[in-house]
């Protein structure tokens, strides 16, 4: 027994490692400068691989020396050159090709057991203020050239460097090559905006990419480092860079803005969000200043607020941008901004627009502002507000003079009301989302769908997908899908491990089929996008045909399928099979058409995953088959099918804990079946618990927080080979399968109602 959760224990840590080395070498890959991964991922190289100390040598084959970068005290980044010679450690790895594993570093008669001519170099020691112990030094080749060496110092928990770190050292220099060698062949640096600096010889390339390592090992902003490291004055770096956008540079530090008059009605936190600073407002046109003047993202939305006619964007420095921010909050501080929707509740910015209080002081000569700042209050707090609760879609539903509008949030799947909107100012709020989406504001006959891109009060950048439909009477509904932060997740963090472990094999093929299915909502798009990350590494060309693309990773190469234009799922696989993939994910299999084309390209050596609205692992087999596909290719194609449900969570700061009674305890152990004792391994007892929801703050009182997911994994063997020929049905597809080792939805549900996960209601509304 303990030599099995020994063996548990280990298989885990590997997996932990393997999990966090995929991220280093993912970022290693993506890194545009040797700099980025020499200094820029010290830190992550130290946690992957539990070290105090890591540096990286790269090779200058003119001099046959090793050049690195060493953060001394004060934040100081110096550079440290060591001969490619036998008197070193790094330099004895580099000259034998051989890894080095130094005990102690200090004990020279170690180092002479080694090499006579091996020494140890304590002053970077002194300098740095640290003590070198436990060394472990790698030769980073690539394909037998030398191209660096990486060297590990000090293991966290003191103990010496063994077998597994050599082998662990070993891919991490293997990846290193790899992408030294990579850079090396591109010879060029990604361009930026610094760049006139180089042009106009107020900094060499070399000191530019000096300054870009300090600014990633400081985390300062490299215009900063520019001027406190390289002496370069505010008003040199500053017009250099304006001209780099054909525009002027202001200091905004010594300028004078009005500010009572010039952002009346206007929030400061609503700047900062745009990034924008207005400083002049006259005739007409408004003149701003920004970081990047050729970011248009907000201007369109700047002229409204201030009823522009035109805008001229300037350029200033961002940490000029940001202290500026910082001088008006401070001067605002313990008053409120007018027009600033943050602090206020509904009630608040409601009874603004029934008073038509505006928050803004009009001359008479001027139009009345019809409350158009508070329904903008009001339309941003109630995204901000769906943003807080972590609610997927947002609906405006209005009713005419009926009745007054409704705005639901939809939170772990259910909706829930938030707000009564009066009747005449609900056509205000669909107005204002309409403009932020770019839609027809006076087209209310027909459906229109748009996006907005949002920046919450927290600094987050969320996309909002936007759909209104015409509804009775005239009325227009409108519905905001919130993707926020849409990030792939770990497999093992989506679902329980055990399931990882068989999932992972199947989308490592290098070809075949693999299905997700369920109802909409289920989560299908979150797993596809987590095999995907499971996969994307830079020897795979994944292609992605999505409607809508919700997620983005980098390196897949996603598209957008439009229907309306011809661009549908079947074309987007005709051209994906011209443009050399190894990996097409296919949003939905919605026709037989692209059912047949992702089965052929799985049979020519493509991997191929894609989604279906099935209820079930084994109903999905009988579709394809009943849509005409071809059961002896399917059969072939076929590497497994993931059917899957979101269940609700039970809020772990309010549940309810209860000793169940042996009637309920016997009704899910008679729903679950003949695997039962075998698998949940809890005779019934006064110490079986289970959990139910009683509601709290924290969840809304709901007594629910957040979802999770339930899986059925068919794994495609002989036996089912055979049953997909022999055009069986779901009962003995599901049969077999279970025989197998499958365990169903309901089986997955039961199991985290005995974890305390959730309560059988929940299981029951989505499983049965």
């Amino acid at each position: 027994m303990v030599e099995n959760e020994d063996h548990y224990e280990d298989v885990s840590k590997q997996l932990s490692f393997e999990r966090r080395f995929k991220k280093l070498a993912n970022a290693i890959h993506t890194a545009s400068t040797p700099n980025d991964i020499m200094v820029g991922l010290r830190d992550q190289i130290l946690s992957v691989y539990q070290v105090e100390m890591a540096t990286i040598f790269l090779v200058d084959t003119a001099k046959m020396r090793l050049v690195s970068w060493v953060l001394l005290p004060g934040d100081f980044l110096g550079k440290i050159r060591v001969p490619v010679d036998k008197t070193s450690i790094v330099g004895y790895a580099a000259t034998t090709r051989q890894i080095v594993v130094i005990r102690d570093a200090y004990d020279q008669k170690e180092l002479q057991n080694i090499d006579p001519e091996l020494e140890f170099d304590s002053s970077w020691d002194k300098k740095a203020g640290c003590r070198t112990r436990q060394v472990l030094a790698m030769p980073i080749l690539f394909q037998g050239t030398l191209m660096g060496v990486i060297q590990l110092m000090n293991r966290l928990d003191g103990t010496e460097f063994s077998e597994n770190d050599s082998k662990h050292s070993a891919d991490l220099a293997e990846t290193l090559g790899i992408a030294f060698r990579n850079l090396r062949q591109q010879e060029t640096r990604t361009p930026t905006k610094y760049d006139v600096l180089v042009r106009k010889e107020m900094i060499t390339e070399k000191e530019l990419d000096r300054a870009f390592a300090i600014s990633n090992q400081k985390n300062v902003n490299v215009e900063k480092i520019l001027m406190q490291n390289f002496r370069i004055s505010k008003y040199d770096l500053g017009n250099a860079i304006a001209q780099h956008y054909h525009t002027m540079f202001i200091d905004l530090s010594n300028l004078e803005v009005d500010t009572a008059r010039l952002y009346e009605g206007i929030s400061i936190d609503y700047l900062r969000k745009t990034g924008l600073v207005p400083i002049y407002f006259e005739d007409g046109k408004v003149t701003m200043v920004a970081e990047d003047p050729d970011n248009q993202a907000h201007l369109y939305e700047m002229r409204q607020v201030f009823r522009a006619e035109s805008v001229e964007v300037l350029f200033s420095l961002q940490c000029d941008i940001e202290d500026f921010y910082s001088r008006m909050t401070a001067v605002q501080e313990g008053k409120p901004v007018e027009g600033d929707s943050q602090g206020q509740t509904f009630d608040e910015i409601l009874q603004k627009i029934k008073t038509g209080d505006t928050g803004v002081k009009k001359d008479k000569s001027e139009q009345p502002d019809t409350e158009q700042r508070p329904i903008v209050m009001l339309v941003n707090q109630i995204i901000e507000d769906a943003c807080r609760l972590n609610a997927s879609d947002i609906h405006i539903e209005p009713y005419g003079m009926v009745r007054d509008g409704e705005v639901r949030y939809r939170v772990d799947g259910q909706c829930m009301n938030v707000l009564t909107v009066p009747r005449v100012h609900i056509r205000a709020v669909v107005a204002r989302i309409k403009v932020l989406a770019d839609l027809d504001i006076a087209e209310r006959r027909k459906p229109q769908d748009g996006k907005i891109k949002y920046r919450a009060s927290d600094g987050k950048e969320v996309e909002l997908r936007i759909a209104t439909v015409p509804t009775s009477d005239g009325n227009e509904d409108v519905v905001l899908r919130i993707l926020a932060g849409s990030k792939p997740l770990p497999l093992n963090k989506l679902m329980p491990l055990r399931l990882a472990s068989k999932f992972e094999p199947l989308i490592s093929s290098p070809y075949g089929i693999i299905l997700v299915v369920g109802p909409t909502g289920s989560g299908k798009t979150t797993t596809l996008h987590s095999a995907l990350n499971y996969i994307n590494t830079p020897d795979k060309k994944i292609w992605t045909a999505e409607d809508p693309v919700e997620i983005t990773q980098y390196r897949l190469r996603q598209v957008q399928i439009h229907s309306k234009i011809g661009l549908t799922f079947a074309a987007a696989m005709r051209s994906f099979l011209r443009a050399d993939p190894d990996v097409i994910m296919v949003g939905e299999m919605r026709d037989t058409e692209t059912a047949k084309m992702g089965i052929e390209a799985s049979l020519t050596g493509h991997l191929v995953l894609s989604t279906l609205h099935t209820n079930s692992a084994s109903e999905t087999i009988v579709r394809l088959i009943d849509m005409g596909m071809d059961p002896f290719n399917f059969a072939d194609a076929l590497l497994g099918i993931l059917a899957q449900r979101l269940v609700r969570t039970l809020c772990q700061r309010c549940r309810q804990k209860y000793n169940p009674d042996q009637a309920e305890y016997g009704h899910l152990k008679e729903l679950y079946g003949g695997k039962f004792d075998q698998d949940i391994e809890k005779p019934y007892s006064d110490k079986v618990f289970f959990y139910r929801p009683k509601g709290c703050q924290a969840c809304n009182d709901t007594g629910y927080k957040g979802r999770a997911g339930l899986y059925e994994l068919l794994v495609k063997d002989e036996t089912m080979n055979k049953l997909i020929i022999e055009r069986a049905t779901a009962d003995e597809i599901k049969k077999a399968a279970m025989e197998a080792g499958m365990t169903t939805l309901l089986q997955e549900g039961i199991q985290m109602v005995f974890a305390g996960k959730t309560d059988f209601n929940q299981v029951l509304r989505v499983c049965m």
